[in-house]
Order: C-alpha cells, then structure tokens, then sequence
C-alpha cells in the first residue's frame, strides 16, 4: 500500500471531552465499549463451560499480580467492571490473565505468548528517515485474537497526567504501544527472561510500563528515569521502544541479568529475544528480525518512510505461522479464535513528537490504513470495536 490507501480523518464525529477522574473516564469507556466487550466475554463463558476449564488457577494468577498496578489504573478496571454485564470471574481473567486462559481453551498443542512469542517492533530516525521525527512500528501479535476486540483508545489528561492514543484490546487496563498528547511514542516486546524469585505482585507488569510512560513522562529522557527509578529486577523482560520529538531509543530491560542495555541506532528491529544479552531464542524470533531487517536495508539507501514500515509489517516471507512478519491462523489451528496460537491482531506505525496513530486492526495485509490524531474525531464504530467486530463477524460467514 501507498500514502493514497490511508483513510482521511473525518469530520461528523465528536471527541473525546475532559474528565477529571480515572474512574470516571474508565466508566464512560466500558459504555463505548459495552456491545464487544460483553459479546466477548458470553463467547468465552460459552468455551470455558464447553471444555470444562478451571479458573482458579488462572484466577490465581490474576489476582496475585495486581498489587503491582498503580491504584489509579485497578480504580479504572473496577469502573468497566461496573457498567459491563458480564461474570464478574470471567472479566477478570480477561483483563489479567489472557494468555493463561489461552493455554487452557487452545485444542492440541498450545502456542501462546509463552511459545514462540510474538511481536515485531522497528524504529528507524532521522536522518535515515524522510520523517520529522523518528519512525515507530509495532506489529501486535496475540494468541486468541478472535475474542480479544480492537478500538481506538483515548484517554483525556486527568489530574497531572498526560492522556494518550493507541489500538488496544476493548475493556482493559494495560497498554502495550501508544503515543501521548505530548508526541512521546512507547510500544515494547516480551522476552522470556523473567525472574523465577519473584511474586507476581512484585512485578511490574510490561502493561502498565507501556501505560505509565505515557500518562508520565513527556521525552525519552523522563521515560527513561522512570524506568531507573525502579529496580531492573522488579520489572518484566522487554524490548522497549521509546521516541519523541528529536531522541529516540531500544531499551532491552533485562530483570534476570539485573540490566537495561541501550541500541540508539539510526535503525533497530526486535522481535522476542535480547539482541544484546542472553535470552531464550526461538527460531521464529530469529527469522522475524532477521526478514525486517533486510527489508529495511534494502530500503535504506532511498531513506526510509511510513510505507516502507509497512512493507515490514505485512510481510509474508518464512510462512504461513510463526516464522512470518504478519502472522495468519494456520489451517490446523482452532479458528476462528485461535487460542492456541499468536496471530496478528493490529499493527501501528508512530511519528515521534507527532500526537496520532497510523492504524490496522487486524493484519495489515488485508486491511486499509487509517490515521487518528490525538483531541480529533474518530468514527464511533473504530471507538466502539464495532469496526473490528463487523470484520470477524464477515470472516467467519
């Protein structure tokens, strides 16, 4: 696709006004995303009383880790679970525990976040680029896309903290990829290389990293102190990708090795395993990385745009399945879910110091690119998951 593919913003829809409470603007977003949201979870109760799934585990799991959430963001979760008509367990196995309801509901061999992970990030800043800016892409691949709805999400500033745009799953707390109203972008990858000595209530969860950045900080270099100020034990293993305005950076957090090592080249791709440290490697990552880099390469010596950053995003090579850019179900998998294995979910391209999202839901070989600014109208079916939901439902017909 080129520039012309992009959808222009448009001009009948209102905006997202001020509020001045987190609990407030979470209660106003489950009622935006009510109709999804329930319509997801009356799907997984149906699947969970099917297969005869245990929750408690799941649940167990859940309910360990949120003391590690600020309490603004468990003040938020408690507000949607309020408005949404749904089985208060359910929801929150949906919110906390994804990918360990995944393992329980995928038929046969079970590839979720934990194997092969997913995911692939590339940065690329000037001069390489013909933006202002750095250049910011994060493929989302997730195990059981199908009941895991996608909308634009905005949140307003509250209180001292800045609001923000990403593409994120209806009905949760924790962000993995954005840009706030200050142009600061943030998106990362899981690595397998947590710490076995820790509660789940001590680790910062990769979530509510990505969301904190942005509600806090407004440049890399704030981001960045953010992260110092914890210990590097106490967070989950990442790649994290930071960008404003004139700086950007990788950040590989390593809380087994006790480290954060810094790649700021011109150009960096990561996919789920260190580039610079030990970690677990899996031939998918390896191939992933491996594929985008060449591509950008190839690219590099006209420097590099958006669309070029799209060409990595939907990229086929090493497939069908894990090894491929833009991950599709496999034939043999448990469609149309597919919770036994990560599938492409969204991708988003960031300009760094720019406040808007450059989106896909779904994979983005099939799909149009639309673009949101940050304060501007957005279609209510991309707010509501509408968009996303029609899709599913077409595909599945």
């Amino acid at each position: 696709m080129d520039e012309t593919d992009v959808e222009g913003p448009s001009t009948n829809w209102g905006t997202v006004p001020a509020v001045d409470s987190f609990a407030k603007q979470a209660r106003r977003r489950a009622e935006t995303e009510r109709d999804v949201v329930e319509w997801a979870i009356d799907e997984l109760e149906t699947l969970v009383a099917a297969r005869c799934v245990d929750l408690e585990p799941v649940l167990g799991y859940a309910r360990e880790s949120q003391p590690s959430l600020p309490d603004r963001h468990l003040r938020a979760y408690d507000a949607m679970a309020d408005v949404l008509d749904v089985d208060r367990d359910l929801y929150e196995a949906y919110v906390f525990a994804y990918s360990e309801l995944c393992e329980r509901l995928a038929e046969g061999e079970c590839r979720t976040e934990k194997h092969p992970k997913g995911c692939t990030n590339a940065l690329a800043s000037p001069p390489v680029t013909v933006a202002d800016g750095p250049l910011v892409l994060k493929n989302r691949d997730i195990a059981g896309r199908g009941l895991r709805p996608k909308s634009i999400v905005e949140q307003p500033p509250i209180d001292d903290y800045h609001g923000f745009l990403t593409v994120d799953t209806c009905g949760t707390v924790m962000v993995f990829k954005g840009v706030n109203d200050r142009g600061l972008v943030a998106a990362n990858t899981y690595i397998d290389s947590n710490r076995e000595d820790l509660e789940p209530g001590e680790q910062l969860r990769n979530g509510t990293v990505v969301r904190r950045l942005l509600e806090e900080c407004a440049t890399v270099a704030e981001a960045r102190s953010l992260l110092e100020s914890h210990p590097t034990r106490q967070l989950m293993a990442q790649t994290l990708f930071l960008a404003d305005g004139t700086n950007a950076a990788l950040l590989e957090i390593d809380p087994a090795g006790e480290r954060i090592a810094v790649d700021d080249d011109r150009v960096v791709v990561r996919t789920n395993h260190f580039a610079d440290g030990a970690s677990t490697v899996t031939e998918s990552s390896k191939r992933r990385r491996d594929r985008a880099r060449t591509l950008l390469a190839d690219e590099a010596g006209d420097r590099l745009d958006r669309a070029d950053l799209w060409t990595v995003a939907a990229d086929h090579a090493n497939g069908p399945g894990d090894d491929s850019i833009c991950r599709h179900s496999e034939p043999e998998t448990d469609d149309p879910h597919a919770f036994g294995q990560l599938t492409t979910a969204s991708a988003a391209v960031f300009e760094g110091g720019s406040p808007e999202i450059e989106v896909v839901m779904g994979n983005p070989c099939e799909r149009d690119r639309t673009r949101f600014s940050f304060g501007e109208e957005v279609p209510p079916e991309f707010r509501t998951g509408r968009r996303w939901l029609d899709r599913v439902r077409d595909a599945g017909e």
